[in-house]
């Protein structure tokens, strides 16, 4: 049976990407390379200047690894180390919290781990789960507290990316440096939730930083918006439905 890695930014301990291992089991052996603590907003860095440990985890219902180092090195340590051929599929995810807009995308690390994939011409998916904001700040500061509400919508979600990957796969498209992006609303969803092929939003990031003393602390701050083609990523969302953007970064800098 093929293999599909996994991975997330969020941590091997994130319980959201427990329901991505349940839902892909079906379509092949899982194994995870997962972070072994959270590394959200790092992209697709890789850690040039430290070594990376790997620990293997039996605590998990499938072959898994926690790994010291970036989402990206992950996927590609696993690649090249732990995996005795080219996986099916990458899978990242689910993040938590939604990753909608460009200035979101690109500094994502559960899109650079799914990007890493896809550059090696494996296809490669990407999912983001959409929350309102006691959940968002309940799950930071204790990933276990899922509850039953919000478990039953990441299983849902994560049953909908597998049928979705499935189609996918079988489409044959080129992988080679696609990524397909799914962002899930923070509104409920059910199995009738249409998913609206969508643009990233052209959103700006302004500063992320306030001055305390003589250094500069990271402070989240809500992205201003561009016009761009509709419907974007964000206005699906808030339309309540799941947003689904091609990302195919193969095209970067080609002449027309």
């Amino acid at each position: 049976m093929k293999k599909i890695l996994i991975v997330n930014d969020d941590g091997i301990d994130s319980p959201l990407l427990q329901a991505l291992v349940s839902s892909f089991q079906r379509l092949g052996e899982v194994v995870v390379a997962a972070p072994q603590y959270e590394q959200s907003w790092v992209g697709k860095c890789m850690s040039r200047f430290k070594e990376v440990d790997v620990i293997e985890r039996k605590d998990l219902p499938c072959e898994a690894y926690s790994i010291s180092g970036s989402p990206a090195d992950c996927v590609n340590l696993a690649l090249g180390h732990l995996l005795q051929e080219k996986p099916l599929a990458v899978v990242s995810g689910i993040n938590v919290g939604h990753n909608a807009g460009l200035a979101y995308i690109l500094s994502s690390g559960t899109v650079g781990a799914a990007l890493e994939g896809a550059l090696h011409d494996i296809p490669s998916f990407a999912a983001s789960l959409g929350l309102d904001r006691d959940d968002y700040d309940r799950l930071k500061d204790n990933p276990q507290a899922l509850g039953k509400k919000l478990g039953t919508k990441a299983k849902l979600a994560a049953e909908i990316l597998a049928e979705f990957a499935e189609r996918t796969l079988g489409s044959n498209e080129p992988s080679y440096g696609v990524v397909h992006k799914l962002n899930f609303p923070s509104a409920a969803i059910s199995e009738e939730t249409e998913i609206v092929h969508s643009n990233p939003a052209r959103t700006e990031a302004g500063s992320f930083f306030a001055q305390t003393g003589n250094a500069y602390k990271f402070i989240y701050r809500e992205l201003g918006e561009n016009k761009a083609a509709t419907p974007t990523d964000r206005e699906t969302l808030k339309a309540g439905n799941i947003s689904y953007s091609r990302l195919d970064f193969s095209q970067i800098g080609r002449l027309s």
